[in-house]
């Protein structure tokens, strides 16, 4: 009898250990899935990550392919799925590919949403946007043509022609030039996948094939680089005014040597952080109210719940006067 309460007795304790650390096993999952790996833009969002997940209590996963190519992207989405991983955010390359794995998602109860970069039709849970796609597309034509003048010539050098937001910010660009500066020539839009050399080569042969363009966009953050160095390879600094949506530390070097007039971004780290919050919330079934300061956040986000859009603020504009104010 004593030899039986004695197994029994370990038994529970065996039994109670091990549901003790599957209570214990892991914290809540968010994942991340930039639409490429080892640039600054993607590495600041890493770092909000990084913070929220420590101040929020969960775990944040970062994982994104190596070039920009939705395959890969949706590849990595599935792993991710067949992991388990509680939510999971993407900054969409192919708006259109997306939908099948919302649903492989929905099918695992996991909350799969998108950030940085949306696909609206797919059934996403919701979009984390850094600013309107109105707001980005309205003012960078403003401070464009507030230099070059209302009747300027201005090309536009994109990332991949599948990308749902540098599209959208591009259709913003559009309809702002013909609402608000009937005179102005916006070039369509040249694309350099996720090279910076490729966009400096068509930065340069649009101005080569363009001898009267006044500015260029870069709508990437990938293409900022190339579009900087061609303006100053061809001489055309303070000819062309550059810019693009950069981070103020990829685009602080073109601000300073003029090759660059301005810059319009956000900061990516708080937009990584938000997307950590954002999961944190639809894990937890929460319902994130019309406007909220997140924890660990100093300013207050707002929430469409008929759009599903989760709005980080306004866009912010850097030039050589206020870029060494900022590091990203």
């Amino acid at each position: 009898m004593l030899k039986t309460s004695k197994i029994l007795l370990a038994a529970a304790v065996v039994l109670a250990a091990s549901t003790g650390l599957s209570f214990a096993q892991q914290k809540p999952r968010v994942a991340f899935v930039p639409q490429i790996v080892g640039i600054p833009y993607f590495d600041a969002m890493k770092k909000g990550g990084d913070e929220a997940a420590k101040t929020l209590g969960v775990d944040f996963i970062y994982q994104g392919p190596v070039d920009t190519n939705p395959v890969d992207q949706l590849q990595i989405v599935q792993n991710l799925i067949n992991q388990g991983v509680e939510a999971i955010s993407v900054s969409v390359l192919d708006a259109s590919s997306l939908a099948p794995v919302v649903e492989a998602a929905k099918a695992k109860n996991i909350k799969l949403f998108t950030s940085d970069s949306d696909a609206p039709k797919s059934g996403r849970a919701l979009y984390v946007a850094q600013a309107s796609d109105q707001g980005l597309g309205y003012t960078i034509i403003d401070e464009m043509v507030k230099r070059t003048g209302p009747d300027a010539k201005i090309g536009i050098v994109s990332g991949e022609a599948t990308a749902s937001n540098l599209n959208a910010w591009i259709g913003f660009m559009r309809e702002r030039v013909k609402e608000k500066y009937p005179k102005v020539t916006l070039l369509d839009p040249q694309y350099a996948g996720g090279s910076a050399e490729r966009a400096a080569q068509i930065a340069g042969d649009l101005m080569t094939s363009n001898p009267d363009l006044k500015g260029i966009i870069a709508v990437a953050s990938t293409t900022c680089p190339g579009v900087g160095q061609a303006i100053e390879t061809a001489g055309k600094v303070g000819q062309v005014v550059g810019t693009g949506y950069c981070s103020p530390n990829t685009a602080r070097a073109y601000l300073k040597s003029g090759a660059f007039g301005y810059s319009v971004l956000w900061d990516p780290a708080e937009l990584g952080y938000l997307t950590v919050w954002a999961g944190q919330q639809l894990i937890e079934g929460k319902e994130i109210p019309a406007k909220t300061t997140p924890e660990g956040m100093s300013h207050p986000v707002t929430f469409d719940k008929k759009t599903g859009v989760l709005l980080l603020g306004d866009p912010a504009v850097f030039t050589a006067d206020n870029v060494d104010k900022f590091n990203f």
